[in-house]
């Protein structure tokens, strides 16, 4: 016999419900504030959809999967802020825009030497595709005008950071909003004799 996981609401259902909620989180005015976050959308989206491409599935192995994204999204996500701080203070000082693309395409190299190179080190931050939801989240809010408080730097790393934290949450949420269950299947094809 083989066990087969059923979904009493399919997992299109409760997942476009969560979408939609995303949007009181996303559009601007809609809600006033503090409420009014201006998360953008895509914050929450990538990371979970990231929750089921690092293996989350039905219920029992999400806090697994969190443990294993949570580290990382924070470790990729300071390493954006960085990033984004050295930016604000010295890009003004570069004088050319020759001197500020060189300038930026050091900093860029340089903060991702510890992406990619501690996870080979510390096995908390290994799951490197989250380390970049974390980075490219925050360069997303800080330079497209998300978050609490569009434009400065510490607030947009805040805001990114939160966006990417709820990802995996609203993914385990979907998951349990289907309220699936484990049926025994037959593996004899239909007709064939026991």
């Amino acid at each position: 016999m083989a066990i087969t996981r059923k979904e009493r609401i399919p997992a299109a259902i409760t997942g476009g419900i969560l979408a939609a909620f995303t949007v009181f989180l996303a559009w601007p005015g809609l809600l006033s504030p503090p409420l009014a976050l201006n998360f953008g959308a895509w914050g929450i989206f990538i990371t979970w959809a990231g929750y089921f491409a690092a293996g989350g599935k039905g219920p029992g192995n999400s806090k697994a999967i969190i443990k294993k994204m949570y580290p990382a999204i924070i470790w990729g996500s300071f390493w954006g802020f960085v990033a984004g701080v050295i930016f604000t203070y010295y890009n003004s000082s570069m004088g050319s825009q020759l001197n500020v693309l060189l300038f930026d395409f050091l900093i860029i190299f340089l903060v991702n030497q510890p992406i990619l190179w501690g996870g080979k080190f510390w096995k908390g931050i290994s799951y490197t595709p989250a380390c970049f939801y974390g980075f490219a989240t925050f360069f997303a809010t800080f330079f497209g005008g998300f978050g609490l408080d569009p434009g400065q730097v510490v607030v947009a790393w805040l805001s990114g950071l939160l966006m990417n934290l709820l990802g995996p949450l609203w993914a385990h949420m979907q998951v349990l909003f289907t309220a699936s269950y484990d049926v025994e299947e037959s593996d004899q094809p239909a007709g064939a004799e026991t």
